[in-house]
């Protein structure tokens, strides 16, 4: 896929803004790894801290792994200066909470999922070796520059 040069530095911008004002994505342990026109890619190393007391991937994580994938990838499909998302809804299906090495989330945003003031993405939580651990559907109010609806 050719992307242009300012979709490009779009891009570049977001995965800097992540970084920069996430300490969320940070405490976790989540890195925005790939990203395209309404697609995002997130990896998550699993850490002791992340499962549960049956060492369990605690579906907290999952869940705020898909929360982020499905956000950043509506990012990508925003006007510049508006990249801000506030989550309104998510639906997370939990499949399998056994896993280990890494977790990937990809973020997908719905064709004519996004409208002047909301955008549904859905996403997809895997192991590293690809097995489907969560499934989810979420529901964003965009914001505009100033932080206004």
């Amino acid at each position: 896929m050719s992307v242009s040069e300012s979709l490009q530095d779009r891009l570049r911008a977001i995965l800097r803004d992540r970084a920069r004002h996430s300490p969320y994505y940070r405490f976790l342990g989540m890195e925005v790894v790939e990203l395209g026109l309404g697609e995002s890619k997130i990896r998550l190393k699993l850490e002791s801290h992340h499962r549960d007391e049956k060492g369990s991937v605690h579906p907290g994580v999952l869940f705020s792994l898909a929360d982020a994938c499905s956000g950043v990838a509506l990012a990508t499909v925003l006007p510049q200066g508006s990249r801000r998302v506030v989550t309104i809804e998510l639906k997370c299906d939990f499949l399998d909470l056994h896993a280990e090495g890494s977790l990937f989330g990809f973020g997908k945003v719905l064709e004519g999922g996004v409208g002047e003031r909301t955008g549904v993405s859905t996403s997809e939580i895997r192991d590293e070796k690809g097995k489907l651990l969560a499934i989810g559907l979420a529901t964003f109010m965009i914001l505009r520059p100033g932080g206004n609806p």
